[in-house]
């Protein structure tokens, strides 16, 4: 066999693998972002209409004498919670920064990885109005937990409501802010957030 024939072989196998591969890639399923059903096992909820991109970003704001500052940003996460059904979905996922009025850090997880942040966005509601859900958890802080929701509160999308809900349910001994007076506050209840 020559070395010319040899070549082609190894084209035509190349260009057969490149096919199967394709094939293979276009049969994963995608769906809308407000999808509220179950999805077929690597399914894709995907956010087609870049309904998150205006969320991404710095925000910033202040309360009881506290700057906070949140960047948001889009990913697509593995979610493997349902038992053999995982899925692909796009989701905003939130790293925050608290300082006092001199200055003084008094939370950051500004340098967690993509993958460890403590919040992390849920889906979209609709009623009343437009609002996007985002789930927060601190570990580090008795496992603290609860719901945010943000909202556009302007037509140009540079300013933003925050609520959030604190749905701790308890605090063991074991947590070192069992007894602690005040007990730690990482997020406002209510804010109105401006792009920065």
């Amino acid at each position: 066999m020559s070395l010319k024939q040899l070549n082609k072989i190894i084209m035509k196998k190349i260009l057969i693998i490149t096919a199967i591969h394709s094939i293979f890639l276009s049969c994963a399923q995608i769906y809308q972002l407000n999808t509220n059903t179950d999805v077929p096992s690597n399914a894709y909820i995907k956010d087609v209409n870049n309904e998150l991109v205006p969320y991404e970003g710095i925000w910033k704001g202040t309360w009881d004498n506290k700057t906070f500052s949140v960047e948001f940003k889009r990913i697509k996460k593995y979610l493997d919670h349902k038992e053999n059904n995982p899925y692909h979905k796009d989701v905003l996922i939130g790293k925050f920064r608290v300082t006092d009025s001199n200055n003084l850090v008094l939370f950051d997880n500004m340098y967690l990885s993509d993958n460890e942040t403590k919040i992390e966005g849920t889906r979209f509601l609709l009623q009343p109005s437009k609002r996007y859900t985002l789930f927060f958890l601190d570990s580090d802080i008795c496992n603290i937990s609860g719901d945010i929701f943000i909202s556009f509160t302007n037509l140009i999308n540079t300013q933003l409501s925050w609520k959030f809900m604190d749905t701790t349910d308890i605090i063991t001994p074991n947590c070192p802010y069992y007894n602690a007076n005040p007990f730690p506050q990482p997020l406002p209840k209510n804010i109105i957030l401006i792009k920065q």
